[in-house]
């Protein structure tokens, strides 16, 4: 027993030498907690950082159509103002044969004309129209000053929860390993062959399962509640994205009939009409496994990636729950129970 225990040490040991930031002994319960919450912690920093960006991409949309129709309507007044002036000028006559500049003379005697006959709200609205360019121009450009920040924040919290996923990755490994090594250990002893690893995928490509529902995601993985939050194009997040290494097994949460989807948007996704009434979507995955139809809860059904819009993103599983079929709910008491 001192001998499996000593071997699963150096395992340990040398895990956390090729993961940087890992505890020496990630061989305990707490440890894995510990890993898995520095994991969730930045799984909320990432949605934060990508609600934010949502945010601002969405003003900075909403500032250009602001500027875009002040200037179609700054160039409408201006084409009155002129055409106001070149009438009154028609009408009114000018000294053009005594002016040295004909041109200049005509402007002026135009636009004094037209501001003698009384006609200045169409003046001040113009000044007023090229106020509100200058203002939403200026305004502009500081939300693209602020995306540009947001961009970069988005990017340095990728990085961030990849790391601790990585370091998820090795504390469940470790555990793995140290529990392993004790069960080898009994099993010597009683003359028993060792059991197979806990959460191996069987032959069949289905992992087992215990009781009526199970996590979409059987590997290392991190996510926050960040149902409902703002995302590009002006949306608004209708389920969990469960942060995970690319390649992580997804498989069905229930037993039901899945179908396969493909969609710009979501790219390669799934729907699964569970046999418990209720309807799961899973999307963005890096590919499929093949089944579709009837599938019991453990079954393979893809692989995370970042597909469809979520292309340059972390890899993650977008889910989502249906109660009945019908609208979306938020997911994460759900997960947060059998994750």
């Amino acid at each position: 027993m001192r001998r499996a225990t000593l071997a699963a040490a150096a395992i340990l040991a040398a895990l956390a030498l090729l993961v940087p930031g890992l505890p020496a002994r990630a061989d305990t319960a707490s440890d894995l907690k510990a890993a898995q919450a520095r994991a969730n912690k930045a799984a909320a920093k990432l949605a934060a950082a990508e609600s934010a960006l949502g945010r601002v991409e969405r003003e900075v949309a909403d500032l250009r159509a602001r500027k875009q129709a002040a200037a179609a309507r700054v160039a409408g007044l201006e084409r009155q103002v002129l055409e106001v002036a070149l009438s009154q000028y028609v009408q009114g006559g000018a000294p053009v044969a005594e002016a040295v500049d004909a041109n200049q003379v005509a402007r002026g005697q135009a636009l004094l004309r037209y501001a003698v006959t009384g006609s200045l709200d169409a003046l001040d609205e113009f000044r007023a129209a090229r106020e509100d360019l200058e203002v939403s121009s200026a305004a502009l450009e500081r939300r693209l000053g602020e995306q540009r920040n947001a961009v970069a924040a988005l990017r340095s919290q990728r990085s961030a929860i990849q790391a601790e996923l990585n370091r998820l990755a090795a504390a469940l490994r470790a555990l793995e390993a140290k529990r392993q090594a004790e069960l080898a250990a009994a099993a010597r002893r009683a003359g028993r062959p060792a059991p197979p690893s806990r959460g191996a995928q069987t032959a069949a490509g289905r992992f087992t399962a215990t009781g009526s529902w199970m996590c979409p995601v059987q590997g290392p993985r991190a996510f926050t509640n960040d149902w409902g939050q703002p995302r590009s194009g002006g949306r608004r997040h209708q389920g969990n994205d469960i942060m995970s290494p690319r390649g992580t097994p997804v498989v069905a949460n229930v037993s039901g009939t899945v179908s396969p989807h493909n969609s710009s948007l979501g790219g390669i996704s799934y729907y699964l009409r569970g046999d418990d009434g209720n309807t799961y979507f899973g999307t963005h995955l890096d590919s499929l496994s093949g089944v579709s139809g009837r599938v019991a809860m453990g079954t393979v059904i893809g692989r995370v990636g970042n597909t469809g819009n979520a292309r340059g993103a972390s890899p993650h599983l977008h889910f989502e729950i249906h109660p009945g079929g019908g609208g979306p709910v938020n997911p994460y008491p759900t997960l947060v129970k059998y994750c």
